[in-house]
């Protein structure tokens, strides 16, 4: 299906309609003769036409610039149009008047034999209105066949305007009246043509528009020819004009005839000569590119050839680096079976080279995993690599995780590099689980907490965005702090936050009046500090929302004592206790609800009902107790009243309330909080049980390489390594010898930003041997992937090591002993040749004349010579022979 693209004639086409059709409407909205018609001298256009004009000019815009929003705009007025062109045609028809041409303004134009009906479009114009908007409703619904339709009323239109504006240029009526005893006006019929022509643009695949709209050399010639056409036309149409046939007595109309046949003939060899030349030029400029993509290929041949050269030499290194590489590698077919592998691959996974080279990577990808997450069929393209996770299983069924990075190539085959991270995502999940915790302790917290940075919030918790009416999206890195806050406050809080990220006040505590969203306002409690997280100034902080307590403490000044405690509306359940018989004299809403009665009811109450039976004892000496100041009470158990027991925190304060002495108490349920921190420190304990029981070290950096936890293995390494016990607070490059400290800089550097490193670091001993350890440096990030500190990981590769140096000496001893060989051979080819060759020259002269006792002599000197060298030989290839085994 084709989809209208950017077309500037098109663009400019529709604007000048709409602009044409605006001003003809201006002249009529204004009584101005001048206005009505695009020439002088023309007919003046109809205010309808005008206006369906205006309507189409503006589809077509919205269509060509995609201009979504607008489009119901634009099928609306297509709707319109074939509404009044309908509508006309239908007065046309029926000869009657449905008052539809002087609907929007009356045409006070008398009536008269040429204009029948005043105000209504002429029934070419109505019939050519209903194709175009038929046209252009078609194209909403995005459909190929309802595209190829309104390519054809288009070009019926390109078909009718055009024959009419002929007609006008040829003098021929019969061309304008096609359809109906009037005609269309000479510049509504060029409006139609450039409407429809510019419509029939927006499909070039479909129509008419295809023989023009490529970009090959038939189209271009056809667009180059029928425009030479159609000006010989223009042409011979103002000749008709300019020529009065009524004075010309000096030819007969067979000359005229004649002179027009010949005139048509060398303008059409003119037409021929132009483009003949045209197409010589596009064929000179296609043997010159012929030519030059020949000598194109000539360099591209020797270039080749020396890239096929380097490409031996490139085999030779990546030969080289694969089998050094620590990192496994692997190569595949496109099929899946192993065509090579490194000798990294082959520790790995636990077979040897051959015995891979006979599997397909589906036998050591874990089955579970291929269920879901199965290979993919083929690979993309040449240029980009994939990186992701994959759980490999082992020859002895271990499954572990590993990141390959695949790229394809040229050929379809697919090299692989494989790196184990089971102890990277073993860390990763320790962080998740430590992320976690906090965030679940943050975002169920029934207060507000808050992380500001460059007066911004970089985090609030639910609650803090549910006190000003918000969700937190609608707060983090969206807006500044200020935002919350009431305008008579803003200044204030904009000082406090000054005051802390210049460092003059560590922390602050006040009150405010904030805004909610819809406009309210509130008081807030805030409390925040000071602290720096990746070297930006941050401030962290809590704040509670004390409207109701605001609230109370007014209206206190106003009311009787009862009153200005105003502790109903105080969501933390509250009571008024007798101290003389401990029975309820008040009680909030609140209390009423946490422990499952009426006001009413707990008015009936007294309180040593709510405690146990073992309790009361202390209760009643706690009632002994003058507490002249709110006093925490601590954590008591309270019963409800389904009999069930909850843990909570009680706050009283002793008072004299209408003369006698009452306790006013407050309680708070830490059922649930006593479940969660008991829950996470099983958590801590099972976090630390899993570091210990590890056999690689672990430790935690800050962002400035202070330690803030370590694991006992790192205990263990440092006491044996340095004779120190570790500190939390400790430097990092303590630890370092002085010679290794600026390359560790640098990596912690490297970790700062955000990356990952890993590296071998030896550690010599008392006794000359060498420990070698490998290294891993991770950042620590926050959920919004701030990098708050540094995690390493060490393990002792000291044995792996020690098999590498000693597969390399092998590799040394085997080369000299290939060398001893290439000697020997030497020596086969050319000492023992040379006394051979003086053999078999004696015994030719020997065989002749067997009584040569001079030719005796001398093969028994030649024979003795090879035997010295036979003898040398044996003696090389078993001192060859002792040093290999040693």
């Amino acid at each position: 299906m084709d989809h209208p693209k950017k077309n500037r004639p098109i663009i400019i086409t529709s604007i000048i309609i709409i602009t044409a059709g605006t001003v003809i409407m201006l002249g009529w909205i204004l009584n101005i003769a001048a206005l009505k018609s695009i020439f002088p001298g023309f007919a003046a256009m109809k205010f309808n036409t005008a206006l369906c004009f205006v309507l189409l000019g503006i589809t077509l815009l919205v269509n060509q610039n995609q201009l979504k929003k607008y489009n119901a705009i634009a099928f609306i007025g297509s709707l319109f149009v074939t509404t009044v062109s309908l509508l006309t045609l239908l007065q046309y028809i029926l000869h009657n008047d449905t008052g539809i041409d002087n609907l929007i303004l009356t045409d006070h134009t008398p009536q008269s034999a040429r204009y029948p009906f005043p105000g209504r479009m002429t029934f070419n114009s109505a019939l050519n209105f209903m194709l175009l908007s038929l046209g252009f409703l078609a194209q909403n619904f995005k459909n190929r066949l309802l595209y190829i339709v309104s390519e054809c009323f288009f070009q019926t239109v390109i078909i009718l305007s055009g024959a009419a504006l002929i007609g006008y240029i040829y003098g021929a009526e019969l061309f304008n009246t096609l359809f109906a005893v009037t005609s269309m006006t000479t510049n509504t019929a060029i409006l139609f043509f450039a409407l429809s022509l510019t419509a029939s643009l927006q499909s070039p695949s479909i129509g008419i528009a295809r023989l023009f709209a490529g970009k090959q050399v038939g189209n271009k010639l056809a667009k180059r020819l029928f425009i030479l056409i159609l000006l010989m036309v223009i042409v011979f149409g103002y000749a008709r004009v300019s020529i009065n046939y009524q004075h010309i007595t000096f030819f007969s109309i067979e000359t005229v005839i004649a002179l027009i046949a010949l005139v048509f003939l060398t303008l059409s060899l003119l037409i021929i000569w132009n483009t003949a030349n045209w197409l010589n030029k596009i064929d000179a400029q296609r043997s010159a590119a012929e030519e030059s993509v020949r000598l194109m290929n000539t360099e591209l041949e020797k270039r080749v050839e020396e890239r096929s050269a380097e490409i031996i030499r490139s085999e030779e290194k990546y030969r080289s680096l694969i089998e050094q590489a620590s990192d496994a590698i692997y190569i595949l077919e496109i099929a899946g079976r192993f065509t090579d592998a490194n000798e990294s691959m082959c520790k790995m996974i636990g077979y040897s080279h051959d015995e891979l080279l006979q599997l397909n990577i589906s036998d050591i990808v874990d089955p579970e995993e291929l269920k879901t997450d199965p290979l993919p069929l083929s690979i993309g393209r040449y240029d980009r690599s994939i990186v992701r996770e994959r759980r490999f299983i082992r020859k002895d069924g271990v499954i572990f995780t590993v990141e390959v990075n695949v790229k394809r190539f040229s050929d379809d085959r697919i090299m692989v590099i494989a790196r184990d991270i089971s102890d990277r995502k073993k860390m990763e999940t320790e962080l998740r689980e430590a992320e976690v915790k906090f965030r679940t302790i943050a975002e169920k917290s029934i207060v507000g907490v808050y992380i500001v940075q460059k007066g911004r919030f970089t985090y609030v918790n639910p609650r803090f965005a549910a006190v000003f009416g918000y969700t937190p999206e609608e707060l983090i890195n969206t807006r500044k702090i200020e935002f919350v806050f009431d305008e008579s406050y803003r200044d204030i809080a904009n000082e406090h936050v000054r005051r802390r990220m210049t460092g003059e006040v560590e922390s602050v505590h006040y009150e405010a009046m904030g805004k909610r969203k819809d406009g309210t306002t509130n008081w807030v409690e805030y409390y925040g500090s000071r602290t720096v997280i990746g070297d930006e100034p941050t401030i962290i902080g809590s704040m509670i929302d004390i409207t109701e307590r605001r609230k109370a403490e007014e209206e206190l000044k106003s009311s009787e004592q009862k009153y200005k405690l105003l502790f109903d509306s105080n969501p933390t359940p509250m009571w008024m206790i007798d101290k003389a018989n401990q029975n309820i004299i008040a009680a909030n809403e609140a209390a009423a609800l946490l422990y499952g009665y009426t006001r009413d009811e707990l008015l009936l109450k007294n309180v040593k009902e709510f405690r146990l039976y073992e309790d009361r004892a202390d209760q009643m000496e706690g009632y002994k107790l003058e507490l002249n100041d709110f006093n925490n009470r601590g954590i008591i158990r309270h019963l409800k009243k389904d009999g069930s027991i909850m843990f909570v925190n009680m706050v009283s304060h002793d008072i004299i309330f209408e003369g006698r002495p009452v306790r006013l108490s407050q309680t708070n349920d830490v059922t649930e909080k006593l479940i969660a921190e008991q829950a996470l420190q099983q958590s801590e304990a099972n976090l630390q049980t899993i570091l210990t029981t590890t056999d690689t070290v672990y430790a935690l950096f800050d962002s400035e390489l202070k330690i803030l936890a370590f694991n006992q293995n790192a205990v263990e390494f440092v006491k044996t390594r340095y004779d120190y016990d570790p500190k939390k607070g400790d430097l990092l490059t303590d630890y370092f010898s002085a010679y290794k400290v600026p390359n560790f800089i640098g990596f912690t550097k490297d970790v700062l930003k955000g990356n990952n490193v890993n590296y071998e670091v030896d550690y010599p001993q008392k006794d000359g041997s060498v420990l070698w350890y490998y290294l891993s440096l991770f950042p620590i990030t926050n959920e919004h992937n701030e990098i708050l500190g540094i995690m390493l990981s060490m393990y002792d590769i000291t044995e792996r090591k020690h098999s590498e140096q000693n597969l390399k000496n092998a590799y040394d001893r085997i080369q000299d002993h290939m060398n001893s060989i290439k000697n020997m051979a030497w020596k086969q080819s050319h000492l023992i040749r040379s006394p051979l060759a003086n053999l078999m020259g004696l015994y030719l002269l020997l065989k002749e004349d067997p009584s040569n006792k001079e030719v005796l002599l001398h093969m028994g000197s030649e024979l003795n010579r090879m035997d010295a060298i036979i003898i040398e030989m044996a003696n090389e290839v078993t001192d060859d022979h002792e040093g290999v085994k040693k």
